[in-house]
């Protein structure tokens, strides 16, 4: 029997869905092939609980990697010209990068992406 391809090939998640586990851990699973996130991440979750959670269900699925600096240059970049970096947290802009660099490497370029605001 032919297994249907999941209608998501990477989720990125940022620190809320994780704490939240809204949408939960299995259903992130059978939606998306590869699950990733940053460390600081990770290192945000501070309740037991959740930790527990995340380190027992999650976590074998779960990727963790850092964009490289080329790939948070260009978000923060890309931020500082759209007034928006500001607001924006050193993991959130690890997060940004990371999907930015993934998007760059599944397709090949960043041609489906603004290479400037606006």
């Amino acid at each position: 029997m032919e297994e249907t391809p999941k209608p998501v090939h990477t989720l990125v998640l940022d620190t809320g869905a994780i704490i939240k586990n809204e949408p939960s851990v299995s259903t992130l699973i059978s939606k998306a092939d590869s699950l990733v996130t940053v460390p600081a991440i990770i290192s945000e979750i501070k309740d037991a609980v959740t930790r527990s959670r995340v380190e027992t269900m999650l976590m074998p699925f779960l990727t963790i990697r850092a964009p490289s600096p080329a790939s948070m240059q260009f978000v923060t970049e890309f931020a500082r010209r759209t007034g928006d970096l500001p607001v924006l947290s050193k993991p959130d802009l690890q997060i940004i990068a990371l999907t930015y660099e993934l998007e760059v490497e599944r397709n090949g370029g960043d041609w489906r992406l603004r290479k400037v605001p606006g």
